[in-house]
């Protein structure tokens, strides 16, 4: 591609025109919609980073939760408040799987949203019940033989342990089938009781059930082994690099929101995710801060969504 002079001389000047503009500030209260019920697992990321954030902003930031239509509601709200930079959303993986799975809702996820900062990811481990494998390559022996085959169970249809084991189960060539659960904590339940024999599980909820016995975990899927279980290997180690199966929370607002109010709030929430007593907190909870900027998060969320759509599609997934 060939520049004209005037367009190489913008280039060159836009970091000095990026510089000179005034910083903002928010004129009211900001918003973080949190498109789930209180008291879930989000909950601990913007609580503690709230008061970081206001102290920054200076402005009152508010935790405001718009739950349902699996985050749609809480997604339209943010989609519909004024551009502004007063309203922000924290979104999960469920936002990358719903430019797939819910198609027609009155916004577009990758266009009419800007990343702000991707926060924090929880690991899914690959765990087992123990009468299956005692390891990785004793699991893919007996997930692989013929016949009725195992069970895998989900957090829900179309969530990311399922997309993740969905697509494990298509690259590892695995004879297995789904079992979505509307409940968590029944799933691992019925885990540990040999009612489904495996589920790529938050890290946080297998650590004592592995460490009791009752339950084995024979990989990971992280970009380096956990140091709560140290001996387990993760999937790149064992040949399944491509394999997304976490849970990661980010904070986005609407895309016409000004540039300086974007820039002003990305660089609040990475100073408030990178103090260390934030950091400490968060990691004691079972999180793994990453602090991304958003153009890293842009990144990851077009990744993601392409990953989900592929499985989606292969294997004809639909939601109600």
């Amino acid at each position: 591609m060939i520049l004209t002079r005037r367009a190489a001389a913008l280039l060159l000047a836009a970091p000095a025109i990026a510089r000179a503009q005034p910083s903002w500030s928010p004129a009211g209260p900001v918003r973080v919609i949190i498109p789930f019920p209180p008291g879930g697992t989000m909950d601990p990321v913007a609580r503690l980073a709230q008061e970081h954030l206001a102290r920054d902003l200076g402005q009152p930031v508010v935790v405001d939760h718009r739950p349902g239509g699996a985050t749609v509601i809480g997604t339209t709200e943010a989609a519909r408040a004024p551009a502004d930079g007063l309203t922000t959303i924290m979104v999960a993986n469920s936002f990358a799987a719903n430019v797939t799975l819910r198609p027609n809702t009155s916004y577009n996820g990758l266009r009419d949203f800007a990343p702000l900062v991707m926060a924090t990811v929880v690991p899914h481990v690959l765990t087992v019940h123990p009468t299956v494998a005692r390891d990785f390559a004793g699991f893919l022996e007996a997930a692989r033989r013929p016949g009725p085959g195992l069970s895998f169970g989900s957090y829900g249809i179309g969530t990311s342990n399922h997309l993740g084991g969905e697509q494990f189960r298509e690259a590892a060539r695995l004879n297995a089938t789904h079992v979505p659960y509307v409940n968590p904590a029944q799933a691992n339940t019925d885990l540990m009781g040999n009612r489904i024999q495996f589920m790529l599980a938050n890290l946080p909820d297998m650590i004592q059930p592995v460490q009791t016995g009752q339950l084995r975990a024979v990989a990971i899927s992280a970009e380096a082994r956990a140091r709560e279980l140290p001996d387990v290997p993760t999937m790149a180690e064992l040949g399944f690099p491509l394999v997304l199966s976490d849970s990661w929370f980010g904070v986005i607002c609407r895309a016409d929101v000004p540039a300086a109010a974007r820039a002003r709030l990305e660089a609040a929430w990475l100073a408030a995710l990178n103090r260390p007593e934030v950091r400490r907190r968060l990691e004691e909870t079972g999180f793994t801060v990453l602090a991304h900027p958003a153009a890293r998060f842009g990144e990851e969320i077009r990744r993601y969504a392409e990953t989900y759509a592929a499985v989606i599609r292969a294997n004809n997934i639909r939601v109600e």
